[in-house]
């Protein structure tokens, strides 16, 4: 048999490790401060290498199962931290249980046109018998500023009270041995001045002088002629 050349093709495995994959187990390996080094090191060496940070990853849309589970969360009260810290908005506490303090209501009453017209009353130069007058026209004043009484029912009305208030005030003129209580030739003593029309007349055109302009008028008429009044236009 005779030496010579020849080409024969054949198959077989064989186990090659790539480059790469060495470079990988090594950066792997490799303590924490070294790679960092060797990062760095690599970003100014390639050009085209550069340093990303991670974004952010968007949550996962909740199921809607989970969603109802996170509203009944919400929505289910802490009993223990309202006690501790009272119904806050978002059940946060916002100051001590010393900084607050209870302030107990108080009604304020607000002053009507009765009160109005006493305090002007109270400014002017009245008399104790032109002031008891001014009581009774007061009384007769309806909510609305209209005098409800004519000046002969005011009149009468004042006298009345004149009367009784005379006739629990007046002084005791019984002498004593007397078998029908009064003195021998005492003279009874005369009662107070009965009011006239004419006196409360006066009085009113007083009182019809306060504010608000129309007050103590009798009718329509008269209201709107002292309003014309208070206005300068009469």
């Amino acid at each position: 048999m005779k030496p010579g050349l020849g080409q024969h093709t054949g198959l077989r495995q064989e186990l090659r490790i790539n480059p790469r994959l060495y470079q990988a187990m090594d950066l792997l390996t490799m303590p924490m401060m070294d790679l960092q080094q060797y990062l760095k090191q690599e970003l100014l060496v390639n050009p085209f290498l550069e340093l990303e940070e991670p974004e952010d990853q968007p949550e996962p849309e909740a199921t809607p199962q989970q969603e109802k589970e996170k509203q009944e969360k919400q929505e289910e009260m802490d009993w223990e931290e309202i006690l501790l810290n009272g119904f806050d908005v978002g059940g946060a506490h916002t100051g001590t249980w010393e900084d607050r303090e209870y302030l107990e209501p108080v009604s304020v009453e607000t002053p009507d046109l009765d009160d109005h017209l006493r305090e002007q009353l109270d400014l002017q130069e009245l008399t104790p018998r032109q002031r008891l007058l001014a009581e009774q026209f007061l009384g007769n004043l309806g909510d609305d500023g209209y005098l409800q009484a004519s000046l002969e029912e005011v009149v009468d009305g004042a006298n009345a009270m004149l009367s009784e208030a005379w006739e629990r005030n007046r002084p005791d003129t019984a002498a004593e041995g007397g078998e029908d209580g009064e003195a021998e030739g005492a003279p009874e003593a005369a009662g107070p001045e009965p009011f006239t029309v004419a006196e409360a007349a006066q009085l009113l055109t007083t009182l019809q002088a306060l504010d608000p302009a129309g007050v103590f008028a009798r009718d329509v008429r008269e209201c709107l002629l002292l309003q014309l009044v208070e206005r300068g236009e009469r």
